[in-house]
């Protein structure tokens, strides 16, 4: 008996060390050793390996973005595809995009014909589970929030020729003024200006260093590739328009689409080509046909024995103009990154603004990069002579340097309002910057009783700060994408400021109400009131919608049946992101113990954060512990950005392309696909073979027990 014992001990060691070193050799024999140069016979994206001389080819993404919009709310499904065409288990990170407002509600991984459903948890302990399973061998995804208009996609153990898919959810809702509404979608992030002193922390894969004054930097400035060379990367989108009212025009403004007509209000809206390069924001824009404009509109929603709505209404149009004498300080970024197309259109804008200015206006111009001048020391007279000498100064500037902006906006808030007229702030800029925080801040701390108008530029702005700097100024905002927008945006943007303000405004419902946001900002010509609500229970309310012009108080009746709205699902999940927001802003401005009120109600609505993240793990060993390579996935510059006019930007992509015919070579494969994974058929067949052993062995022990 112990004999029998001792050979079946004896024979499960030996088979079991076998199976692990011929899987150890097969996984050896897969992979590719790290490649040289001179070995390069195909187009491929390189970056160096830790053995001098040797690089590592870089994952592949290929990102496929689906939209419907019902009404108001976007609804939105965006697959990431990482291939591992490296001849080792890989790690990809990938830095991206999405809507500054957009509530991310879902995670899953595909793998093949897999999926695994993430789990939100507090942001270091998802961080301690990903980790955990990407040094067990595991597939695993994370993903993280940096600001809200930036995140981060980890996935690891990515195995030779894999393709992991990495899908999010999230849900927004339309910008409307105007009478049009707009939808836009980023594709890339643009590099950010990292001001401040170094420090020793290094958090993220980015070409940045942390500072002292953007301490997460490396989290948000991902690889870059050298002006005129391209990742690879494709990105595919199509939005389910479905308004319910007849639509008038339709366009993009930023790319070429296809448009098919199913019927009244309803259109299903393609990018033209489907290999499009990910290096500029999409906007879509529509209207309703005259007459049909909605003058309010409620969504509801019940979630838990409670109900949720979001309410749009149009406040009365007031058609005469302001008259008051208006004190204008344009601060205009001329850095490296507004260089190129940027500067012009920025110059064009400035320009329009000085020749609408009337002589009882006064103004002044603060360009700055890397530091700041002033066209005038002091505001001056918009005289028919100080407006062409202004015009003449707007087009002389050129971009280069560092987005400094800080010191130049400050002493624009503190040259403002000296002279008693109403006092304007006019920020032109793309906001490339990663010091979002600090500058929020003192825009609250300084303005005083100015008002700050944001004019994002280019083909990738900072949606999020120019939104945030708005609202926390008491102003508003306005994309210019290209040249040809610049007429109809500033004439919008002039004729918001000088039609009257509606201030002091008020939604009084009935009943209890959380409302967010709870203080709603000043309404500007054309923009309507959106505010979202939760209620203990179903009611029917009158609501009063008050407000002050310089015409005098107004109120508008309105009745709230929640009954009779249009019901969307996704509302507890937008009054949620919304009651976040206003959370984040009380965050940025000092209340830093309000994160704990944040990771709740995240975690209540399933919600990605600055505080929680998302993970998925599959529950299966895929590689050995220890053999991965991290890769950064590198992001294409954004469209009419000038490479090598990002002067203060350390730039140190550490990426370099490998050609053999002397031409930019790019990865090996432009076709977005399924899935097609390599099968484990040799170690199934190893395992299969080392089971028959034991099972051999013991059936020996079974028929002779007493031997």
């Amino acid at each position: 008996m112990n004999q029998m014992l001792t050979l079946l001990y004896n024979t499960i060691r030996l088979t079991t060390t076998i199976l692990i070193t011929l899987t150890i050799s097969f996984a050896d024999e897969q992979k590719a050793p790290p490649i040289k140069l001179g070995d390069v016979n195909e187009a491929m994206l390189l970056v160096k390996g830790d053995e001098e001389g040797f690089y590592h080819q870089l994952p592949k993404l290929d990102t496929k973005v689906r939209i419907r919009i019902d009404g108001m709310v976007a609804s939105a499904t965006v697959d990431q595809a990482f291939t591992n065409n490296n001849g080792k288990p890989i790690e990809a990170i990938y830095v991206f995009p999405l809507p500054d407002q957009a509530a991310v509600y879902e995670m899953q991984m595909l793998i093949n014909d897999r999926l695994i459903t993430s789990k939100v948890q507090e942001r270091t302990q998802a961080k301690k589970t990903y980790e955990k399973a990407k040094k067990a061998g595991k597939r695993a995804s994370l993903t993280e929030q940096e600001r809200p208009n930036i995140f981060t996609n980890s996935v690891a153990n990515i195995m030779p020729n894999d393709t992991i898919i990495v899908r999010l959810k999230y849900v927004d809702y339309l910008d409307y003024r105007r009478g049009v509404f707009s939808l836009r979608y980023p594709m890339v992030v643009g590099p950010r200006y990292i001001p401040g002193n170094e420090i020793k922390s290094y958090s993220g894969s980015g070409w940045s260093n942390d500072t002292d004054q953007v301490p997460d930097a490396s989290r948000i400035t991902p690889p870059l590739l050298p002006g005129g060379q391209r990742t690879g990367n494709t990105i595919a989108l199509e939005v389910d328009l479905e308004t319910g009212l007849e639509l008038d025009e339709i366009s993009s403004v930023s790319h070429e689409i296809t448009i098919v007509d199913r019927g009244p209000g309803s259109r299903l809206i393609k990018l033209k080509n489907l290999n499009t390069i990910p290096n500029r924001d999409f906007v879509l824009q529509y209207s309703i046909k005259q007459g049909t404009e909605p003058k309010a509109a409620l969504f509801t929603a019940k979630k838990n024995n409670e109900d949720y709505f979001m309410l749009m209404a149009l406040p009365p149009v007031e058609l005469q103009e302001d008259h008051l004498p208006k004190e204008m300080i344009f601060v205009i970024d001329v850095s490296g990154s507004m260089s190129g197309e940027s500067i012009r259109q920025a110059q064009l804008g400035l320009i329009k603004a000085i020749n609408s200015l009337g002589e009882r206006n006064l103004f002044n111009i603060i360009p700055f990069n890397d530091t700041y001048s002033t066209f005038y020391q002091y505001p001056v007279l918009a005289t028919e002579m100080n407006k062409k000498n202004a015009v003449k100064y707007v087009s002389r500037l050129e971009a280069g340097g560092g987005t400094y902006a800080l010191p130049a906006l400050i002493h624009g808030m503190r040259q403002a309002g000296e002279i008693g007229a109403v006092s304007m702030i006019f920020f032109i800029t793309d906001g490339a910057v990663g010091n979002e925080n600090q500058l929020l801040r003192n825009i609250k701390a300084n303005l005083g009783d100015s008002r700050l108008f944001c004019i994002g530029i280019g083909s990738a702005p900072n949606a999020f700060l120019l939104r945030k700097a708005a609202q926390i100024g008491r102003g508003t905002f306005t994309f210019i994408s290209n040249s040809k927008e610049i007429q109809d945006k500033m004439d919008g943007l002039l004729q918001q400021v000088n039609m009257p303000v509606l201030t002091d405004i008020q939604l009084n419902l009935s009943g209890e109400v959380d409302l967010q946001p709870e203080l709603i900002n000043d309404l500007f010509h054309g923009e309507p009131l959106l505010v979202f609500g939760k209620l203990d229970s179903l009611t029917k309310q009158d609501v009063s919608f008050t407000g002050r012009s310089t015409a005098g108080k107004f109120e508008e009746k309105l009745a709230l049946e929640l009954d009779k709205g249009k019901s969307d699902p996704a509302i507890p999940t937008l009054w949620a992101r919304k009651k976040i927001s206003v959370l984040m802003d009380e965050y940025r401005l000092g209340n830093v113990l309000i994160w704990k009120d944040i990771v709740d109600l995240a975690l209540e609505h399933n919600l990605v954060t600055k505080f929680t993240s998302f993970v998925a793990v599959e529950n299966r060993i895929t590689n050995m512990p220890q053999d991965l390579v991290s890769l950064a996935v590198p992001t294409d510059l954004p469209a009419g950005w000038q490479y090598d006019k990002l002067l203060g930007q350390p730039n140190k992509p550490n990426i370099r392309t490998a050609s053999s015919n002397g031409k930019v070579l790019r990865l090996a494969s432009n076709t977005v696909s399924l899935p097609q994974t390599g099968t484990s058929y040799p170690l199934v067949f190893l395992f299969g073979m080392t089971l028959l052993v034991i099972g051999f062995v013991s059936s020996l022990f079974i028929k002779n027990p007493g031997r």
